[in-house]
């Protein structure tokens, strides 16, 4: 087993592939760890099992529904771990969902085919520079390329669609009174801030942590709020959850201004203030 994965997740791993490999021998010929596990962040409370991996042959309903019944007997043996990502073939590698054949992910507790899961150029630049290979070759070595600029276009797009939803649709804003609302969202698009000053991929924490020692004080406090989430912590530094939300919705239209800018040119290190 890697040494960069959890000790903790070894034994769900483990057999997870003896089940693939008693049940589909050879169907897997290469499995590789993304996500916060791959960015050496893993947080129990947080981190799913982010994976991508590499298919021999085209995908049949019998392989689909022998796979449905593995990854159900996973999730029963092991609930406190969420295991999250899509089946390809070799030549998906690098590719994005409109340009693949539907493939199999799965997400929630579901296996389904489907060509919208996740294959955007932060999954394969993270993929190429830091997974995780459980089987095949190393990362590294694999035959794709990712486009910088290409990744900061995209992400400049999901900014100003997806996270900006968080700011205008009620559904997404009564999110925010929630402590899982709250950090994924200003964690969320302070990964992005981080990516467009730094030039580099980060997690969630970390991207707070930079943003704590750039950002004007009245916006630390949620900042630090969202940190202290996602490290578990229960005690808040708000009296009212609604007072919560509202600043966090402040800061989302804060922090998409400030990183929407026609031109994000990388800094040395983060400067005085985000603005």
């Amino acid at each position: 087993m890697h040494e960069r994965i959890p000790l903790i997740l070894h034994p769900l791993l483990q057999d997870f592939s003896h089940q693939i490999d008693r049940e589909l021998s050879g169907f897997i010929t290469a499995f590789y760890i993304v996500g916060s596990i791959a960015l050496d962040e893993f947080n129990p409370q947080f981190s799913d099992i982010d994976f991508v991996a590499i298919l021999s042959r085209k995908v049949t309903p019998g392989d689909l529904e022998c796979m449905r019944n593995i990854h159900r007997a996973i999730e029963q043996q092991y609930p406190r771990w969420k295991m999250e990502g899509c089946y390809l073939q070799p030549g998906d590698l690098g590719h994005f969902e409109v340009e693949v054949e539907p493939f199999p992910s799965y997400h929630d507790g579901v296996l389904r085919l489907s060509r919208h899961f996740e294959l955007n150029s932060i999954t394969w630049w993270i993929l190429k520079n830091n997974g995780i290979a459980f089987v095949g070759p190393e990362p590294s070595e694999l035959p794709f390329s990712v486009d910088w600029n290409v990744l900061i276009t995209r992400m400049r797009e999901n900014l100003n669609s997806y996270w900006a939803s968080w700011t205008k649709r009620p559904v997404r804003i009564i999110l925010l009174l929630s402590d899982w609302g709250i950090q994924w969202a200003v964690l969320g698009v302070l990964r992005q801030f981080y990516t467009f000053r730094e030039n580099q991929i980060t997690t969630k924490k970390r991207a707070g942590e930079y943003a704590l020692s750039c950002a004007p004080a009245h916006w630390r406090r949620l900042i630090q709020e969202t940190i202290n989430l996602r490290d578990g912590s229960r005690q808040s530094l708000y009296r009212s959850r609604v007072i919560r939300a509202i600043d966090a919705v402040r800061f989302l239209r804060y922090v998409i201004q400030t990183a929407s800018a026609p031109v994000c040119r990388p800094v040395a290190k983060c400067p005085e203030r985000l603005d």
